[in-house]
This record gives C-alpha cells, sequence and structure tokens, in this order.
C-alpha cells in the first residue's frame, strides 16, 4: 500500500516539477522577448506599421532675362487605387473609367494584376474637375496623391525654347531636356503609418529627409522681344501662305538669343494635343540650301584674302557664265557691276567668280570656317550639322553652285552665325540660350561668358557690312527690310526645295516649293541686334525680298525700339511701302532649272517623328486677365505718363517731347503691371538736324531709303 501511494506521490512531483520548468521556461523566454529582443520587435512592428514613400522635388523655375517666369511648377493630383481593399473590383473599375475617361476592360485588368493588388497608379495629374468628381464617387480603396507638374503660364509662347516635360517628369524637348539635370531636384523621404490592412494614414507622416527644389534658369530670351517675333512670324507665314517659318533675334556681339520662334507652335501645357512634329525646333532640327544668303560668306573670303576690293568692278557677262557644263544665269544681264552691286542685286555670276578666284581647297576652308558643316554649340538638343561635302568630292559644277548656296546644307541657326560675323566685327560668336544656373535660394551656380574666334579683320567685317546696306535700297533685293530711323544691312536669299521625283525615285529641284530667307543687322555703323527670318514654302509670292524681308522689318524695328535704342532724328520717318508687288525688273534671286536632277546634297531634315508616353492631356489654368494697350504716338509724355497710371501700365520712356513709337505696339494684350517702352523725340530738334557731310550723310541716305 505504501508502495503504491510512494508512486502516485513520485508521479505528482514529477508533475509539479515538469509544470515549474515549463512555466520557468516562458518566464525565460518571455524575458528574452520583452527585454533582450525588445529593440528587434520594435523594428519589425515599425516596418510593418510604417511605410517609407518618396517626395517629389519640385523641378527648377525657368526665368527670361528680367527674371519674368517662363516655367513654374504646379500641383495636382493622381488617382491611387489598393484593389485588395475593394469588395467590387469590375464594379470599380466601370465607376472610374467613366469618370476619368477610360478603358474599363484595360483598367479591371489592371487591378486584377497579383503585383498590382497593393498600389496601382490610375490616372497622373487630373484637374480639379476630374478629381472632385472621383471624391464625390466614395469608392473604398481609392485616393489620391499630390504630385508637382509643369506649367507654362505664357502658353504656346517659345514653346520650341522651353519644350515640355513628360508623364515620368523627364524634359522631353527643349531647354527643358537640354538642362533637365540640373532643372531636377533631389527627392526626399518621409514615412507614414499603416493599418492591418496596410492602408496608409497619411495623416501621420513624418519628415525624413525633406526634398531640394532643382536649380533655376535664366535665359537670354527677352519675353516682349519674344512675344513681337512670335505675333509677326505667325502673321508673315499666314500672309505667305507658307507651310512653316522661322525667326531669330540674336544679340550681335555676345550671341545672346534675345528671341526664337517658329510657326505652327504649340501650347506646352498640353503639348500632346499636336502632332510630334509641332515639336521639333525647326531653327536648329531642319536643313535647307540656302541660296543667296550664302553669298555673304563667298564674298567675305574673297575680301579677306585680297581677291576683291568693294569698288572692283566684275565682269558679270551680261548674266551668263557656263562652269563646269552648267549655265549659271542672273535675273538680268549685268554687264561690269561692282563688288557692292554683285551684293546688291543678289548676281549669281559674280558670285560664282568669287568662288573661282578662291578655288576648290581655300572656299571649301572658309565655309568651314564660318562654321557651316559644323554645329553651332548652342544649348539646344537635336541640333543639326547641316552638310558640306569635301572639296575633293566635288563635280565640275560645284564651285559655282557652291557659291550662291546650292549643293550645300545649313541651318537657321548656322546661318544667323555666319552673317552675324560681319555684324560684329569679324568674330564668329557661339550662340546661347541660357545666361546663367542659379538655385533655389537665387545663388549663382554657373554663368555663361561669350565664346569668340575671330575670323574676320576689321577691315573686311567693316566692309562687307557696307556692301550689304545696298541690298535695303532701291534696285537692291530687300527694300522692304528698310527701317524707319534706323541705318540696316543685310542679304535676301530663295531657294528651291529639293524633293524627290516620284517616277524616277531621284533627287531634283521643286518646281513650285521655295525656302525664303532674310538675314539683317541693325543699327549701323554698330549693330545691337542680328536677325533671320525664313519662310518654308511660301504660297503667295516667294522671294526672300519679298516675303521675308518685311517680316524682319517688323521685327527689328520693335525689338530696336524695346531695347531703347533710340532712332537717329536725321532719318526720314516715312514708312517704305511694303504692300507693293516686286516689278519684273527689280533685282531677284536666281533659281535653278526645276527639272535638274542632282545629286543628292542632303537627305532632307525636316520635322519628323517623336512619340513620348502620355495617354493623357493635361490641360494649366493661365490668369486671363490683360489690358490693351492704347496708341500713345503723337501724345506728350505727361499725357502718356498720366494713362500708363491709370491703367497700370509700366512706362519705360526714352527721350523727351512727342510720342513716335512704342512696344508693345497699339491694341496688343498684356498683363496688368507688365512694361510699355515709349520712344520721345522733340520735333523741333529732329528738324534743325542736318546729316553730317561725307560719309555720314551716304550712310544717313541709305537709311533713309
Amino acid at each position: 500500500m505504501s508502495r503504491i501511494v510512494n508512486l502516485k506521490d513520485v508521479r505528482t512531483l514529477i508533475v509539479i516539477v515538469g509544470i515549474f520548468i515549463w512555466s520557468l521556461l516562458i518566464f525565460v523566454r518571455l524575458g528574452q522577448k520583452q527585454i533582450v529582443e525588445h529593440k528587434d520587435y520594435v523594428r519589425k512592428a515599425e516596418i510593418q506599421q510604417r511605410a517609407r514613400g518618396v517626395i517629389e522635388a519640385p523641378r527648377g523655375i525657368i526665368y527670361d532675362s528680367r527674371m519674368d517666369i517662363l516655367a513654374a511648377n504646379t500641383t495636382l493630383s493622381t488617382v491611387i487605387a489598393e484593389p485588395r481593399r475593394m469588395n467590387d473590383i469590375p464594379g470599380t473599375a466601370e465607376k472610374l473609367a467613366s469618370v476619368l475617361g477610360l478603358d474599363r476592360k484595360e483598367l479591371q485588368s489592371r487591378m486584377e494584376m497579383p503585383e498590382r493588388r497593393a498600389y496601382l497608379v490610375v490616372q497622373r495629374r487630373i484637374d480639379e474637375n476630374r478629381e472632385k468628381a472621383v471624391a464625390d464617387l466614395k469608392l473604398a480603396g481609392v485616393y489620391f496623391v499630390d504630385e508637382s507638374t509643369r506649367s507654362y503660364p505664357n502658353n504656346d509662347m517659345a514653346c520650341h525654347v522651353l519644350g515640355f516635360v513628360n508623364r515620368n517628369g523627364d524634359g522631353g524637348a527643349g531647354i527643358e531636356q537640354q538642362y533637365d539635370s540640373y532643372l531636377k531636384g533631389t527627392p526626399g523621404r518621409h514615412t507614414f503609418a499603416r493599418d492591418g490592412r496596410k492602408t496608409p494614414r497619411i495623416y501621420q507622416t513624418q519628415m525624413e529627409t525633406p526634398p531640394i527644389q532643382g536649380n533655376s534658369l535664366v535665359l537670354s530670351i527677352d519675353k516682349s522681344i519674344q512675344y513681337i517675333a512670335d505675333r509677326e512670324l505667325a502673321a508673315g507665314v499666314k500672309s505667305a501662305r507658307a507651310r512653316a517659318g522661322t525667326a531669330i533675334v540674336m544679340e550681335s556681339d555676345t550671341g545672346r538669343i534675345l528671341a526664337m520662334s517658329n510657326y505652327p507652335r504649340f501650347d506646352s501645357n498640353k503639348y500632346n494635343e499636336y502632332p510630334s512634329e509641332h515639336w521639333y525646333n525647326r531653327a536648329v532640327t531642319d536643313t535647307f540650301e540656302p541660296g543667296s544668303t550664302f553669298k555673304v560668306a563667298v564674298a567675305a573670303a574673297a575680301l579677306k584674302a585680297g581677291l576683291t576690293h568693294p569698288d572692283e568692278l566684275i565682269d558679270c557677262q551680261n548674266g551668263s557664265i557656263t562652269i563646269g557644263g552648267n549655265v549659271i544665269r542672273d535675273t538680268r544681264g549685268y554687264g561690269l557691276i561692282s563688288f557692292k552691286q554683285v551684293l546688291a542685286v543678289s548676281s549669281n555670276v559674280g558670285a560664282a567668280k568669287l568662288g573661282i578666284r578662291l578655288g576648290r581647297e581655300r572656299l571649301y576652308d572658309s565655309i568651314r570656317e564660318f562654321g557651316f558643316g559644323s554645329l553651332t554649340g548652342i544649348d539646344l538638343p537635336r541640333e543639326e550639322n547641316g552638310i558640306v561635302h569635301h572639296w575633293n568630292k566635288w563635280t565640275g559644277p560645284s564651285i559655282g553652285s557652291i557659291s550662291f548656296g546650292y549643293e550645300v546644307s545649313v541651318t537657321s541657326m548656322q546661318l544667323l552665325t555666319a552673317i552675324n560675323t560681319v555684324a560684329n566685327g569679324g568674330f564668329h560668336v557661339q550662340p546661347s540660350i541660357v545666361d546663367r544656373i542659379i538655385d533655389s535660394e537665387g545663388n549663382l551656380i554657373n554663368k555663361r561668358d561669350p565664346v569668340k574666334m575671330r575670323i574676320l579683320d576689321d577691315k573686311t567685317a567693316f566692309q562687307m557690312a557696307d556692301a550689304l546696306k545696298g541690298a535695303v535700297l532701291p534696285g537692291g533685293t530687300a527694300r522692304r527690310a528698310a527701317l524707319n530711323g534706323y541705318v540696316v544691312a543685310g542679304k535676301s536669299g530663295t531657294a528651291r526645295k529639293v524633293v524627290r521625283n516620284p517616277v524616277t525615285r531621284r533627287n531634283q529641284y521643286s518646281r513650285d516649293k521655295y525656302i525664303a530667307s532674310f538675314v539683317g543687322f541693325a543699327p549701323l555703323p554698330d549693330p545691337r541686334i542680328t536677325v533671320l527670318v525664313q519662310l518654308d514654302e511660301p504660297g503667295n509670292g516667294y522671294y526672300g525680298g519679298e516675303v521675308s524681308a518685311p517680316i524682319f522689318q517688323k521685327i527689328a524695328q520693335e525689338t530696336l525700339m524695346r531695347l531703347r535704342i533710340p532712332p537717329d532724328p536725321g532719318l526720314a520717318p516715312s514708312q517704305p511701302k511694303v504692300k507693293q508687288p516686286v516689278a519684273k525688273n527689280n533685282p531677284v534671286d536666281f533659281l535653278p532649272d526645276a527639272a535638274l536632277f542632282i545629286e543628292p546634297t542632303m537627305e532632307s531634315v525636316e520635322s519628323g517623328s517623336m512619340t513620348v508616353n502620355q495617354p493623357g492631356v493635361i490641360t494649366v489654368r493661365v490668369e486671363s486677365e490683360s489690358v490693351v494697350v492704347p496708341d500713345f504716338r503723337g501724345m506728350s509724355k505727361r499725357m502718356v505718363t498720366d494713362i500708363s497710371f491709370d491703367m497700370n501700365i509700366r512706362l519705360v520712356s526714352n527721350g523727351s517731347g512727342i510720342a513716335v513709337s512704342q512696344n508693345p505696339p497699339p491694341g496688343a494684350r498684356i498683363a496688368p503691371g507688365d512694361v510699355c517702352s515709349v520712344v520721345f523725340v522733340n520735333s523741333n530738334a529732329a528738324l534743325k538736324k542736318e546729316p553730317a557731310a561725307g560719309s555720314r550723310g551716304n550712310s544717313t541716305a541709305a537709311g533713309r531709303l
């Protein structure tokens, strides 16, 4: 009996000891978890309960040269879905697709993807109306995230310079693309709490690293001058019924681009509503055979080499010469005419003779020295080289054809930069768009200094500038480029376009498609601006002096006023007649036979296709409040001041007396507080002033006509 009792006691003891040991182990393990491994479990809990997110950094601002904003940032909402929290995915997809204009089946398919059940971007950067419509649906598992997007307050102004930002926040064209790495900021990081379903609790956030805004750009573009170029180019393209056009205004001494306009344009806020070919900056991407504007480089090279002089009489052989079996003709049968007249009347025979004097090697070297066949180095994307074949690949007629702008291809930017060499005294200056880069606090990061290389001596540059004044005089090819109160010089050009014959599949000159251009600079004797205007396939007239020169005249006239360069009171203010047709006996540019088959000197580089993955269209609202600029001309300075004050127009005046010119022009719309520049002239002083004798008197006469 005692043996049985002892066994029971032993068993009881074993159970008690087992329970004790088991309890002890539990307490030890609990102690280990709560004391020793406490920090590890806190870390794991934080990982489960909190998540990290990236805070998108705003892009830098883009300013014009006067610190007016050209591109900034605005905040829009992005629709986010979390399908695992949805009870009815098909129903949710149908409602969202209806409001956002999406395909229901495609959206539902995306929501049902296993990898998308926790986080799905439904649509990025929607406008306020769509945001409200989605919010009113009160759908489970659908919420919004704020995202920064780019806005362009001037809509299509300078669109080809600025470009746009695509759906991924990357620069897609223009300065936005070229300086993308500078404009992009440094993203920040934040943490936010999540519930058991891992739903973000946005109100429980904590900033870890704040985002740093990108650097900002200050451009050489002047918004007022850009407005002038945009307006006049658009009007000129429509008047000439042209396919497209380009206008560029350059500061002669520095190469800074004050305005760069192409037509047709696009609104950078909603770029994907336009055909992709509208996005290209034709000024640097499209190449063409320049025609007679190219004679400037050939004539300057001959002067520099001492092979001619301004007063030399050149025999133009009654307007015909045969080179390598090809006959080159002038529009009139010129005989002995001076070097200056060769440029004024645009004689192809005279230009060809200068090219022959230079010879193949020296002509080729001179063309390359002027920058043709090479990138200008302007800080814009997609610039083309153009084509200048090496002299050892030229055929018999090439030296003649090249001398007046055929068998070579150039960009508008190259042509402007080359002729600007004459305007600034002989320096080939690298063109530029960005003046300086600053950080978000305004501190200077980088500054652009002019890059110059002398290729002409002072004497040659002066002689060329003096010769080019003849183009805007009666008897010249570009009389319609003459300015009021300023002396101007320049050269027109007209060239047949190269097209593919659909039958022979060979390149030939078109019978009815032309490139018309004019490049000029003013005011002489110390030019401040050089301006190019080029029209592609004008239909209402096609000579450069007929359709491009008037556009130059309007842009240059107002730009000089905007820059507060006073007109010479000694020059007659009469406006040249710009609507009369070119008379049959007036000099115009020679055009080669349209039936002539040629070896392709280039594949015509025109705006092609460009794709960006952007399914939605973003519309950014811009304030429409504006005032109409009154006509100040003829008013006293006091009256102009009073009216400007009443209308909240910031007046910038130059001179005293009676208002004679203004910028923006009468009828233009500007924002309250914008600048209007008005030039005043004392009429008594203008009447008393007489032209000085000698060479200055000749210059005055040139400017008057």
